[in-house]
C-alpha cells in the first residue's frame, strides 16, 4: 500500500504559568492509504493532541508529512471529525451545512453543490432530510451529517475524535457497522479516537495503544473479519491483549 502519512519525532507540550508539559514524545507513525486506524489510550495521553498535530491544528516538534509534504496548516486533504455534536451551523439546513464548505474550496454551481450535498446524505441514510435544521436532528444523525460533509470534502485522511462516545448503544453499533462500509467504499484513510476496546477491534484495520507519556506502545494488525463480532475468531485474545495493555499504559512512568 502506498504510504500516505509519516510522522517522525513528533514531540508536542503545552505550556501553563511557566511550566511545561509534555503531552506527545518522540512519537512515530507511518500511515498507508485505506487504512482504518484507531487509536486507544487512557485520558490524557495524548490522543487528540494527535490528531489536532495531523490535522494542522497545533504547531509542534519533529515533521509530519501528508503526501510528501510538511503539514503546517489545517486543509481539506486531512477533515476533522469532532466528538461534540454541536459542530454544526445552528442556523443552517443539513444540506448547506454540507454545501458551505464546499463552496469554501470553490464549487458555485447550485444544481452541482446539491447533487454532491443529496449523494453524502444518502450515503450515510439521512435521504429526505435536506431541509431540516440541526436542533431538529438526534445526536446521532447530527454527526451522520458530520461525517458527510467531511466525505463530501473527498479528504485524503478523515480524523475522527471519538465521535460515538456520547451516544447510546444500538446508535452507535449502527453508525460504528455504516462508517466501516462507507470508508471502504470511499477508499479513504481514517484515523480514529475512542476509548472502547470493542470499536476499536470491531472498526480498525490496524490499532494501536498510547501510553501516559504520549507514545504508542502497540500497533496491531487486526486480521479478524469483518464484520467483527465477539464470537469472531481472535476477538478474545485481541480483547485481553488490549485490555491488559491499557491497564500498564496508564502507569505513568518517569
Amino acid at each position: 500500500m502506498k504510504e500516505l502519512l509519516k510522522i517522525e519525532n513528533l514531540s508536542k507540550s503545552y505550556t501553563s504559568q511557566n511550566v511545561s508539559t509534555g503531552v506527545l514524545e518522540n512519537l512515530n507513525l507511518t500511515v498507508c492509504e485505506n487504512e482504518f486506524i484507531c487509536i486507544l489510550g487512557p485520558s490524557g495521553c495524548g490522543k487528540s493532541t494527535l490528531l489536532r498535530c495531523i490535522a494542522g491544528f497545533e504547531d509542534y516538534t519533529g515533521s509530519i508529512m501528508c503526501n510528501g509534504k510538511l503539514v503546517k496548516n489545517s486543509s481539506t486533504e486531512r477533515i476533522m471529525v469532532f466528538q461534540d455534536y454541536n459542530q454544526l451551523f445552528p442556523w443552517k439546513t443539513v444540506e448547506k451545512n454540507i454545501q458551505y464548505p464546499l463552496k469554501l474550496k470553490g464549487i458555485k454551481d447550485k444544481a452541482e453543490l446539491k447533487k454532491i450535498s443529496d449523494k453524502y446524505l444518502k450515503k450515510v441514510g439521512l435521504d429526505g432530510y435536506q431541509k431540516f435544521y440541526p436542533h431538529e436532528l438526534s445526536g446521532g444523525m447530527k454527526q451522520r451529517v458530520a461525517i458527510a460533509r467531511a466525505l463530501a470534502l473527498k479528504p485524503e485522511i478523515i480524523l475522527m475524535d471519538e465521535p460515538f462516545a456520547a451516544l447510546d448503544a444500538m446508535t452507535r453499533n449502527n453508525l460504528q457497522k455504516e462508517l466501516y462500509k462507507i470508508s471502504t467504499q470511499e477508499q479513504v484513510t481514517v484515523i480514529f479516537i475512542t476509548h472502547n476496546i470493542q470499536e476499536a477491534i470491531t472498526l480498525g484495520t490496524r490499532v494501536l495503544l498510547m501510553n501516559k507519556q504520549g507514545q504508542i506502545v502497540v500497533d496491531d494488525i487486526n486480521t479478524i473479519k469483518k464484520p467483527v463480532k465477539p464470537s469472531s475468531e481472535g476477538y478474545g485474545a485481541m480483547w485481553d491483549k488490549f485490555s491488559q495493555a491499557l491497564e500498564k499504559a496508564s502507569v505513568v512512568t518517569n
